[in-house]
């Protein structure tokens, strides 16, 4: 029994080891890290007619979704496998971007064409088109709606799988915005926005005035007059997002991910160009010519500094469409009629003085500047390079009349310098006169000065000896009454010390009297104290006692008391005599 069931275990292992490997040799499908694998159902439930894509489970047919790079496990008897490329979006690379931030000329004439690209590898996106779905009339529809068409999302810079049956990439580069640009963004798919075109009265102007002439119109800028042309500017509604036209705002410099199919942006430089009317050569000469006051013509050259602000690049594009319709409709027609209106104005001699070319110069940025500003362009400056001055009816001495009209002009600055110079030395004569006046005016003041001055020393020396006097006897006074004050307290001093002197002795004698009384009384009468002060205050070094015989007593201090002594000790007679 026991054999039989290792038997059977071992023959299931076998079964087991040979499914596994038939499984991981047939069943085991592995997908490249560059590939993914597009699926097609061998079995399963029949398309329905017309569509070509399995879009729901056990469908039979090209799968809609894709198996990426790995390892997946597949009947071969239900599925066929087709391996295809991944989609790669390239990211760019930023070492290799060229930021052009001064354009060249022709640069410039690429940007208003709108065939300007800078240089370099940019990033890329995938612009996805839906082949199979359902049929609509939309050209660009969302993901989710599963429709055939352009799809609004667009592919950012990556790897996809992407079916190849059942969508389409194609590559286009993102859209770059560099510094000192700005992108206009412009809706070609959406809600029409209320639009009033045409012309309208501004505001702050007065009602009912005919609509200006098309400045393109031919004749136009040869009439030289723009009346009511300021008081009137063009509508143009901006769209908002979701519809269609020029968006309100614009695109600050980047890199954007915008559908092409979808929006366009176009490229508007922001800050200053020049836009001049000069002339470059004899049959390239684009300076404006008009007749002065005195009928002589004058031909100017101007260099207008313009430019556009990012707030109004909108409305430009919107009314505009580029840079070449600003220049050619506002700028270059309102230049030439404002110069007409302006200079005819002055005279030919105007133009060949310094200070009246200047003013026509302010006059001309000041107006330009008025006019374009309504049409959002800013004028930073109208500089005049060129004036050339032909005399009325030019012909072959027309350069000889116009010489002698600058020589007579000449001539009288001269003429009027010079009296201007001769009436300044007659001013400067005189004044050099007075200078001498008041020269000697001010030697006789500081002479003047100079004695008072001295007066002034010799009384305040005065003065000042008198107080100084003054107020030496006054010191020597106070000084002497300090002394005095001394003197009488010194005084005082001394005789209060000699009564406290004499008060002493005489405390001291009193009280030594008082002494001697109280030891007299205490010895009982005077004679006992006189013995007693012998006695204590004797003190002699030897007594001497002589006796040469009777009535005769010779004292020896220095032997008195060794005969004071012997004599005590004879015997008496009562002491000698016996009972």
């Amino acid at each position: 029994m026991r054999n039989m069931i290792a038997l059977g275990f071992g023959i299931l292992l076998v079964l087991t080891g040979a499914l596994g490997g038939l499984a991981w040799s047939v069943c085991r499908l592995y997908v490249p890290e560059d590939k993914c694998a597009v699926l097609t159902r061998k079995t399963g439930t029949e398309l329905p007619a017309g569509q070509i894509i399995a879009t729901e489970p056990r469908q039979k047919g090209i799968q809609e979704q894709v198996l990426g790079p790995g390892r997946h496990w597949l009947l071969p008897l239900r599925w066929e496998v087709r391996l295809v490329d991944l989609t790669v979006i390239p990211s760019g690379k930023p070492e290799t971007w060229e930021w052009s931030h001064s354009l060249s000329a022709a640069q410039r004439d690429q940007l208003r064409d709108g065939t300007f690209k800078f240089e370099g590898k940019f990033p890329m996106i995938g612009i996805v088109t839906r082949k199979v779905g359902p049929r609509s009339d939309e050209i660009i529809v969302d993901r989710a709606s599963k429709k055939q068409g352009i799809l609004r999302e667009v592919l950012s810079p990556g790897t996809y799988k992407i079916n190849p049956e059942v969508f389409d990439v194609q590559l286009s580069e993102a859209t770059v915005i560099p510094a000192g640009f700005v992108g206009v963004v412009t809706n070609m798919f959406g809600d029409s926005p209320p639009r009033a075109a045409g012309f309208s009265l501004r505001e702050d102007t007065a009602p009912a005035k005919a609509a200006p002439p098309a400045q393109d119109e031919p004749g136009a800028e040869e009439k030289g007059d723009n009346t009511g042309e300021e008081e009137y500017r063009y509508l143009s509604s901006l769209a908002e997002p979701g519809q269609r036209g020029v968006l309100r705002d614009v695109l600050q410099p980047g890199v954007y991910f915008i559908n092409p199919k979808l929006q366009r942006v176009t490229l508007l430089e922001i800050g200053y160009n020049e836009y001049s009317q000069i002339k470059v050569s004899e049959a390239d000469n684009l300076r404006i010519a008009f007749p002065s006051n005195t009928g002589y013509t004058i031909r100017v050259g101007v260099t207008v500094v313009w430019g556009i602000h990012p707030r109004h690049a909108p409305q430009i594009i919107s009314e505009f469409g580029n840079i070449d319709r600003v220049l050619d409709k506002i700028i270059g027609p309102q230049l030439r009629s404002i110069c007409r209106n302006i200079g005819s104005t002055y005279d030919a001699r105007d133009f060949i003085q310094g200070e009246k070319r200047e003013l026509f110069q302010q006059d001309l940025t000041s107006e330009l500047h008025r006019v374009c500003g309504q049409k959002n362009v800013d004028i930073l400056l109208a500089l005049v390079r060129e004036i050339e001055v032909q005399a009325p009816n030019a012909g072959p001495d027309a350069g000889d009349v116009t010489e002698d009209l600058k020589r007579t002009i000449q001539q009288s600055f001269v003429a009027i310098e010079k009296q201007i110079t001769k009436q300044k030395q007659r001013e400067a004569a005189t004044v050099k006169a007075k200078l001498e006046e008041e020269q000697k005016k001010i030697d006789i003041v500081r002479e003047t000065v100079v004695a008072d001055t001295r007066v002034m020393v010799a009384n305040i020396g005065a003065e000042a000896e008198k107080e100084a006097a003054e107020i030496d006897a006054q010191a020597q006074l106070e000084v002497a009454t300090t002394q005095q004050q001394v003197a009488e307290l010194d005084a005082l001093r001394i005789e209060i010390l000699g009564q406290a002197k004499a008060d002493v002795e005489k405390m001291k004698k009193e009280s030594e009297a008082k002494g001697y009384r109280m030891l007299i009384d205490a010895f009982g009468s005077p004679a006992a104290y006189n013995l007693y002060t012998f006695a204590e205050n004797f003190e002699p070094q030897s007594i001497r006692l002589f006796f040469a015989g009777e009535g005769t007593f010779w004292t020896d201090l220095t032997r008195f008391e060794e005969a004071g002594a012997a004599r005590l000790l004879q015997p008496t007679a009562d002491s000698t005599s016996g009972p």
